[in-house]
């Protein structure tokens, strides 16, 4: 998704209630991962610049968005802490086909790119149950991207040079924009090829393992209620659409929307299309069952 569209609220300015303005940059920072951008990955700049790009963004400091970015790290750490206390999530993470040479690169939208989302939780649990020469896990997941987005940052891809992609794309091909005619960003047909040429590309030309997973189910109520008065809108249908798109272009996908469209829990934040922190956890334990099955 796209996060600015997902809060269209800014940022800026001072307010009487300093924990709410925190509250709403910890929000933005969630999703926002500058290290992902295209142009500064093509063109790297220093960890001090992107604090200071994020600082700049959110009428804020380097220090402050330091502090704040450690929180949400230490807030993955300890979710996946009291998730490890489980004994079966433990060896569901302790048995991974994963081996201690790999590079596991996550791929997606704002689902892979929240720092509170399943990627993170996955390698902070990796990190906290693995020996010192365990797999990197790389997240290059970024908000808004569609699977044409992926294609054209491809490049960016294979210079993380992965062993093993976990791929998650496909509610921004549904997202719709305009008021009143809502042009949507990829036809079903359009998602499908996208999909297959990135597991030609990841299969063929990285000699990589790729794991798909079709976008989590959508939320029409919530989704009609929070972007009300947006220019950017989503169907649950035009999201059930797009996932049939995924699972025909990759048959052995992680079926994640039928997953979540057939759960009573509540897996999804106010706006309806974000996994909430439970169905961020709904989606790991998925990811983890498939893993295990599809070795």
């Amino acid at each position: 998704m796209n996060h600015a569209a997902a809060d269209p609220r800014p940022v800026a300015g001072p307010t009487g209630a300093a924990g709410h303005l925190d509250d709403e940059r910890r929000h933005f920072l969630r999703y926002t991962r500058t290290t992902a951008w295209p142009m500064l990955q093509r063109h790297p700049v220093s960890d001090r610049l992107h604090a200071e790009l994020l600082a700049q963004m959110l009428v804020s400091t380097a220090e402050e968005i330091g502090t704040l970015l450690r929180s949400l790290e230490g807030e993955a750490r300890s979710t996946a802490v009291r998730l490890l206390a489980d004994d079966a999530y433990r060896t569901a993470v302790t048995t991974l086909p994963f081996q201690p040479d790999e590079r596991i690169v996550g791929v997606g939208d704002s689902i892979t790119a929240d720092r509170l989302g399943w990627f993170d939780l996955l390698t902070a649990s990796v990190g906290l149950t693995a020996a010192a020469a365990g797999p990197a896990l790389v997240n290059l997941g970024l908000s808004g991207n569609t699977t044409a987005d992926v294609l054209e940052r491809f490049d960016l891809l294979e210079a993380a040079r992965p062993s093993r992609v976990l791929l998650m794309l496909g509610t921004n091909d549904a997202r719709a924009h305009g008021r009143t005619g809502g042009h949507r960003m990829t036809t079903p047909p359009e998602t499908r090829r996208n999909v297959r040429a990135l597991v030609d590309l990841v299969t063929r030309e990285l000699n990589a393992s790729v794991t798909v997973i079709t976008p989590p189910a959508v939320d029409q109520r919530r989704i009609d209620g929070f972007f009300r008065d947006a220019a950017v809108h989503w169907q649950a249908a035009a999201v059930a659409e797009v996932a049939e798109a995924v699972r025909e272009a990759a048959p052995g996908a992680v079926d994640l929307h039928t997953a979540t469209a057939h759960t009573s829990d509540d897996l999804l934040e106010a706006d309806g299309v974000h996994p909430n922190r439970a169905g961020q956890r709904f989606i790991l334990t998925r990811i983890l069952r498939h893993l295990h099955t599809a070795r």
